[in-house]
């Protein structure tokens, strides 16, 4: 595993903002189901709601599907965080 920048490194403290799952709605006939994360700021004031679709092929379970629909947001997540800092990165040149 790649090492992590020091002014990336995980912390508790750094936001009041925060992202909770909200739940999930099945597709009928499908297997499939789109879960929700709600995405809340500083003031926990709701901003939004981010979707992530999980089809019966990536787990076989309900908890399983919830189990991987976290595992593909916390990829978005990764995403774009490196997004966010090759940005600043361009900016401080």
């Amino acid at each position: 595993m790649t090492d992590v920048p020091e002014h990336l490194v995980p912390m508790d403290g750094l936001t009041n903002s925060f992202i909770r799952y909200a739940g999930f709605d099945t597709i009928e006939d499908s297997g499939s189901a789109t879960h929700r994360f709600d995405i809340y700021d500083e003031d926990s004031e709701y901003l939004s709601t981010f979707r992530i679709l999980v089809h019966p092929t990536d787990a076989s379970t309900v908890d399983g599907m919830i189990a991987a629909a976290h595992r593909q947001f916390s990829d978005i997540l990764r995403q774009w965080l490196y997004e966010a800092d090759t940005g600043r990165q361009a900016f401080e040149k």
